[in-house]
């Protein structure tokens, strides 16, 4: 079972899934936070590009509100909700700016930063991103996300989706 994270460090290490040891620096995080040994982190299963470990993460009932899209209930649609996005795109890394944590809430706020597949400028696509996660606090599951609501202005990512596959079609 995962620990619940109770302190802005613990935060952090959480959203990035590292164990809460003896703090060591690491050039991950924000230069006022630090923690020890990487485990899996939460936004690597995101950047991986698969779904294949979001159960690592997300609790079975749990439920995703990205930008204007209907919420995903559920691990297994999650993943669904995820799939179509994930196999448009070459590389997705995340960077976190700030996170905070009260109870069982936590905030964040995030660059995401996007490659899509097949652009022949391999031009990448930074967006700001905020989201806010309501935490599994006891049970099998503690420390996994029940919701997470994402709040994105996905546009500029989506017309460069729409932009490759017009390539693609001789458009």
């Amino acid at each position: 079972m995962p620990p619940v994270p109770d302190t802005p460090e613990k935060v952090l290490a959480w959203l990035r899934r590292v164990s809460y040891g003896p703090p060591a620096t690491s050039t991950q995080l924000a230069p006022q936070f630090s923690c020890s040994h990487t485990k899996t982190k939460s936004h690597e299963v995101h950047d991986s590009l698969s779904v294949a470990q979001f159960h690592e993460i997300y609790s079975q009932d749990a439920q995703v509100k990205f930008a204007s899209y209907p919420v995903a209930e559920g691990l297994d649609a999650i993943k669904q909700s995820f799939v179509p996005t994930l196999e448009k795109l070459a590389y997705m890394k995340h960077l976190i700016h700030q996170a905070d944590k009260v109870d069982d809430r936590v905030w964040l706020t995030v660059d995401i930063t996007y490659r899509v597949k097949d652009d022949p400028d391999s031009e990448n696509k930074t967006i700001r991103a905020a989201g806010f996660a309501t935490v599994v606090m006891e049970g099998e599951e503690a420390g996994k996300i029940k919701r997470f609501e994402v709040y994105i202005d996905s546009g500029p990512l989506l017309q460069k989706m729409e932009a490759v596959a017009n390539l693609e079609h001789g458009n």
